[in-house]
């Protein structure tokens, strides 16, 4: 799931929103974005994006599935582009899965977080760390 601080985070050389693109692409995962999110997605690249409030895939983690951007309920949900308030709620609604957040703050309730990132050079370093190990 991407939020809203996709379109806002800015590493100098790259977005965050390039870091959601090339993550989806190199697993060959869909993208549930919130807001104004699917437009600047689609525009890098990305290959599956459905527009959908982040309230609602967290339910359809709780619940039966039902079909939002994949056939199946996914093994882990990972959450990148929220706040570390917003990531702690949606990771904590998450029953019969695993939840991974890629945020700068280390977010307890995931089953997997980054570390707590005291600068943007490192928020990015672990990110472009992430990525080389989809390779």
């Amino acid at each position: 799931m991407a939020g809203q601080l996709c379109e806002e985070v800015d590493f100098g050389t790259k977005k965050l929103v390039d870091y959601v693109v090339e993550i989806s692409n190199r697993i060959g995962a869909p993208i549930a974005a919130t807001g104004n999110t699917p437009l600047s997605l689609k525009a890098k690249g990305a290959k599956t994006v459905r527009k959908m409030w982040a309230a609602e895939v967290a339910n359809y983690m709780r619940w039966p599935w039902e079909d939002p951007v994949i056939d199946e309920k996914p093994e882990i949900l990972v959450l990148i582009g929220y706040g570390p308030a917003t990531a702690q709620g949606l990771a904590s609604a998450v029953r019969d899965g695993e939840t991974m957040v890629l945020g700068n703050t280390y977010v307890k309730g995931a089953t997997y977080s980054l570390p707590e990132s005291p600068s943007l050079g490192r928020w990015q370093q672990a990110l472009e760390e992430m990525v080389q190990s989809l390779a």
